[in-house]
């Protein structure tokens, strides 16, 4: 056994990942960067909350893919200078944090010219979890412009920014 599965209080064979302890925190990221007319989002959710939002299990399968670009489309509203765009998810994967398996997935707008106001609504999850939380930071380019917002469980209204 080795000293982290003692420390854990868990049990398991040499070179054997412990499995991951369930979270109790229902968060997603979204780190979006603005560029001229083109919007690009990575987001990050608990994959394990993924799943129970889009009711089947989340991988690199066709079906897969498109259910939970469906899920964004649904979920994920974006508008340029009043407009509402249609995402293409342009890549996804799993990934870990802490000890937590993550689903990302990389989103792409396209303005017809550059934006100067954004509009987002920012729903995952909220269907599933009373106390769901979407954290979006937003950098627009150049020049490192940042902003950060918040969406809670319940809250439907579109967060508006000016650049």
């Amino acid at each position: 056994m080795t000293r982290w599965a003692v420390l854990a209080g868990a049990v398991c064979l040499l070179g054997a990942a412990p499995a991951p302890v369930p979270h109790n925190l229902h968060v997603a990221n979204t780190r979006l960067v603005v560029e001229g007319s083109v919007m690009v989002a990575r987001i990050r959710m608990f994959r394990d909350d993924l799943q129970k939002a889009i009711k089947r299990p989340v991988g690199d399968d066709a079906a897969s893919k498109a259910a939970v670009a469906a899920y964004l489309a649904q979920q994920v509203t974006l508008t340029a200078d009043g407009v509402r765009l249609a995402g293409n998810v342009i890549d996804s994967g799993s990934d870990t944090d802490a000890d937590q398996p993550v689903w990302w997935v990389l989103v792409q707008w396209q303005a017809a010219k550059p934006v100067k106001a954004l509009g987002l609504k920012v729903q995952l999850m909220f269907d599933v979890f009373s106390d769901q939380q979407n954290i979006v930071m937003v950098s627009k380019q150049p020049g490192d412009e940042r902003h950060g917002l918040y969406f809670h469980a319940g809250d439907r209204a579109e967060q508006l920014l000016r650049f």
